[in-house]
């Protein structure tokens, strides 16, 4: 019997409530128009293959407690617009992401997308009208911009060394950490709790460095979850490296069923120091609920999460789940039109 068929991967638990969204599903219909008018840059295969991720679905279950579909609306839409980012722009050189990243700041900042640019701005456009209008302050729309900036420029960018094919290397798991924590989008996604609860969290709260270690711990967890969710998928992909089981494994000579137990005590370690901290905040004053609330929302995105990954009814985890990385490919998806994000 091969390792893939021994492996017995194990399910994320936590030691805090999972709370069921009241508008879990709500977007269902309208994410199926946003692809078919907006993110025509895709191909029709790849169109297809995005449908039944229900990816508006994590915004809801991460942020259970919101019940406005007004407010959730543009939260589902970063959830979409991230998310293919991530997928389709993976192996974009450098040189090529960084120009890319820029133009995502300025329109996520208040420039308007021209009318012969990539579908995806408009999405984002779209999204930062919705914010203000639901009266979302300036100082949060620069915290949301800066962290997707981040997301591509220390997460993705980081990761293109390790997605060459013909030369699969592994990163040590400090340096994985380190970068992995951009690149799975947990900084913006973090962001939209204080959309999703109509409660933006002052600059100097935001700061604080408790207040950032939950936000990073936040990170940190949904890595490792991720990989849990996506390894039957990733051990069919030959190059794949980014995995904390095979990062594990390489690093340490484990058998992947002991990088799994390794994943998930380094997982349960996390949790445990996270419910310690919002257990014992500091003194915020007049701010002590606001933040002790804000961290609960952390910890409701974490199983909010698993939940999704394991209740939603989503294939993206499936083979041929994923829309293919397009840098230089021909074929069955289109090349990447890198030329529409730069102005005339």
């Amino acid at each position: 019997m091969s390792i893939r068929e021994e492996l017995i991967v194990p399910k994320c638990y936590y030691p805090w409530e999972t709370v069921q969204s009241p508008i879990a599903n709500a977007f269902d219909e309208e994410e199926k128009e946003w692809y078919d008018n907006d993110y025509t840059f895709i191909s029709e295969e790849g169109i297809k293959r995005c449908k039944p991720q229900f990816l508006s679905r994590v915004a809801t279950y991460m942020n259970p407690t919101c019940k406005s579909i007004d407010l959730m609306r543009p939260c589902a839409r970063l959830m979409i617009y991230i998310t293919i980012f991530d997928d389709y722009f993976g192996i974009t050189p450098r040189d090529e992401l960084q120009v890319i990243a820029d133009r995502v700041y300025e329109v996520m900042m208040g420039d308007e997308p021209n009318p012969d640019e990539i579908g995806i701005l408009r999405q984002m456009a779209q999204a930062r009208k919705e914010w203000l209008a639901n009266g979302m302050p300036q100082f949060w729309i620069d915290r949301v911009s800066i962290n997707f900036y981040e997301f591509i420029m220390y997460g993705m960018a980081e990761e293109i060394p390790f997605r060459q094919v013909e030369n699969r290397t592994y990163p040590l798991l400090a340096h994985y950490l380190s970068f992995r924590k951009y690149s799975i989008g947990m900084w913006p996604y973090g962001d939209l709790i204080d959309p999703a609860t109509d409660s933006p969290l002052p600059v100097h709260l935001y700061n604080h460095p408790i207040v950032q270690r939950c936000r990073e711990i936040l990170s940190l967890v949904i890595v490792i979850q991720n990989d849990f969710a996506s390894i039957k998928k990733e051990l069919e992909i030959e190059s794949e490296s980014l995995n904390i089981i095979f990062i594990l494994s390489n690093q340490y000579n484990l058998s992947y069923q002991d990088s799994c137990t390794e994943a998930m005590k380094l997982h349960d370690a996390y949790c445990q120091e996270l419910d310690d901290l919002h257990k014992s905040l500091p003194d915020f004053g007049e701010f002590q609920e606001l933040v002790y609330d804000h961290i609960q929302h952390i910890k409701l995105q974490i199983s909010g999460c698993a939940n999704w990954y394991y209740n939603s009814g989503t294939n993206r985890y499936e083979p041929k789940g994923f829309i293919v990385p397009q840098y230089g490919r021909e074929g069955d998806e289109i090349v990447i039109p890198h030329s529409v994000f730069v102005k005339k």
